[in-house]
């Protein structure tokens, strides 16, 4: 069987249950996978064995100069690749998970309180549409939302007078509910204004559109270069929100609850990270006190 059907039929499946950001990541890391093994003369999903995927893991690691961490992000959707291949007969079992470079051990600082001050400055003063993209960064920020729960958030989805947000059918298709602070009902009732309650996204383009990723990429492409703040991006405000809680409460159940993961090997690293912080005195963010 052509690697290239099997690729599209294991997309079309995971399809059915799998949030549109968590496909997408399937197919950018699987594209890449059969560029390269067309490259190494293998087309044929019967060709693929442990030592061509130690090849690739070398591949990535010397030639691309990929990070570690990055290196087990891409071997994750191959493996699940591959036991789908295998659990439906079109590839014979074999021992396809390689020993892999461990995740680079580089700790990444959550924002301080100086440099949240100033990426809110910089947007109130300099943004194009400064309410919704102050509304944009806090719900990342204050709520500890990814950019793709931010851009699919729905106007019925927001509950201001409980003070609540509904955030449906995200990463692995998993829903939860979550506390807003004073900060963003503030914020919400101000940008959305009329609009509330309704139907539709949230946030809109300037044209009254859909934000796309590419909308808010763009937007931390510019608050980057605006605020001289190099390191802030997407997830970095999510990362901030996490060290925060955990600084302050140190719940690492309800912390997984609120970020929406589906298991704790990713929720603990933050319990780490939040002791290093006390333990030197980091001037870290602080999040609301209606996230118990």
């Amino acid at each position: 069987m052509k690697m290239r059907a099997m690729i599209d039929k294991f997309l079309a499946d995971r399809a059915v249950y799998c949030a549109p950001e968590t496909i997408r990541y399937y197919r950018e890391a699987l594209d890449r996978f059969a560029r390269w093994c067309v490259g190494e003369e293998c087309d044929e999903l019967e060709q693929i064995n442990a030592e061509l995927l130690k090849r690739y893991a070398v591949y990535l690691r010397q030639d691309r100069k990929i990070r570690s961490t990055s290196i087990r992000t891409e071997f994750r959707a191959i493996n699940a690749f591959l036991r789908c291949a295998i659990d439906n007969g079109s590839l014979p079992e074999f021992v396809y998970k390689i020993r892999l470079p461990k995740s680079d051990p580089a700790i990444v600082l959550p924002l301080t309180a100086g440099e949240v001050d100033e990426l809110l400055r910089v947007i109130a003063s300099t943004s194009e549409d400064a309410l919704r993209d102050m509304l944009l960064f806090r719900l990342m920020l204050d709520c500890g939302m990814r950019s793709s729960e931010v851009r699919n958030l729905r106007l019925d989805h927001v509950d201001i007078p409980k003070r609540l947000i509904r955030i449906v059918d995200s990463k692995c298709n998993k829903s939860r509910l979550l506390p807003l602070p004073e900060v963003v009902v503030t914020l919400l009732r101000l940008y959305l204004g009329s609009r509330y309650p309704g139907v539709g996204p949230v946030l809109l383009s300037r044209e009254g559109r859909e934000l796309t990723t590419d909308a808010i990429k763009n937007f931390f492409r510019k608050l980057k270069r605006r605020s001289g703040i190099q390191r802030v991006h997407a997830h970095l405000l999510r990362h901030t929100f996490a060290t925060s809680y955990m600084i302050t409460h140190n719940n690492i159940e309800y912390l997984r609850l609120y970020l929406g993961h589906e298991e704790y090997n990713v929720t603990r690293g933050y319990i780490h990270l939040a002791s290093q912080c006390l333990l030197t005195h980091y001037d870290c963010y602080r999040i609301d006190s209606c996230f118990v």
